[in-house]
């Protein structure tokens, strides 16, 4: 079960399911002997009844429920969600703070004035990091940090802040005049779920993330997907020691 909600981790197509996160679960089910099929959650109306797409918890509810084996949807690996258990964190997702190039604002000071406008994700961690840190900014909040960075690529805002795989895959692929002027250390991993004590997939599906990193085919296709796969290793040997260190900046869609 997914949302298909997540550019560039897990999307539906006219025809099809694409996405970082749904090439990653299909090398799992070749590993693990599993048949993956991808099936979406059902949207739903909000308060103001707007039909809105699932969420993660969504998802997670319809594994818990036994309509799905297994949840793939940008989970936090931290989640606290009933009647589920978690994979190994896949994908480890610290914060890029983006700005575009030549405009002016090349570091973090450059957007510290009062009236800076900054799209962010609509992450908790991410709003109490502006807060502190750009207390003077004008923020925007989308539910895809997509969203978030095309308000900036339209200079309708100054800086965006979202995954940092999520902004290498933009400037890969759609906008390669943004530029990481920050980046900001989180614990956010995503996860699979499973439903609590169906422990037989659970293992299935850490074993086969475990040969996938063993190999190199994990790398291959985080190198695919966002590029340099050195990035993420970082990311997670940094929480495994708790030191909690982001890596390097990138600085344009080269890496340098």
């Amino acid at each position: 079960a997914s949302a298909l909600n997540s550019e560039p981790y897990e999307q539906a197509t006219s025809t099809s399911q694409i996405g970082f996160t749904v090439e990653l679960l299909r090398l799992v089910g070749e590993r693990a002997g599993l048949d993956v099929q991808f099936a979406k959650a059902v949207n739903h109306k909000d308060a103001d009844q707007n039909i809105t797409p699932g969420r993660p918890e969504d998802v997670a509810a319809k594994v818990a429920a036994g309509e799905a084996d297994l949840g793939a949807s940008s989970i936090p690996a931290d989640a606290a969600l009933e009647g589920v258990a978690l994979s190994e964190p896949y994908l480890p997702a610290d914060y890029a703070v983006v700005t575009k190039m030549d405009t002016g604002h090349d570091d973090l000071a450059s957007i510290q004035d009062a009236g800076t406008v900054v799209a962010v994700q609509n992450d908790a961690a991410i709003a109490a990091w502006v807060a502190e840190n750009l207390p003077e900014a004008e923020v925007v909040a989308f539910e895809d940090g997509i969203d978030a960075l095309m308000e900036l690529n339209s200079e309708r805002a100054q800086a965006a802040i979202v995954d940092e795989p999520r902004f290498r895959r933009y400037v890969q692929v759609k906008e390669p005049h943004l530029q990481a002027v920050e980046l900001v250390a989180s614990d956010k991993d995503y996860a699979f779920a499973v439903a609590a004590g169906n422990e037989a997939l659970l293992t299935a599906v850490n074993e086969a993330l475990t040969a996938l990193r063993a190999d190199g085919s994990y790398d291959a296709l985080y190198d695919s997907w966002f590029g340099d796969a050195g990035i993420a290793n970082e990311a997670a040997a940094s929480r495994e020691k708790g030191t909690g260190n982001a890596p390097e900046a990138v600085q344009d869609s080269t890496g340098a």
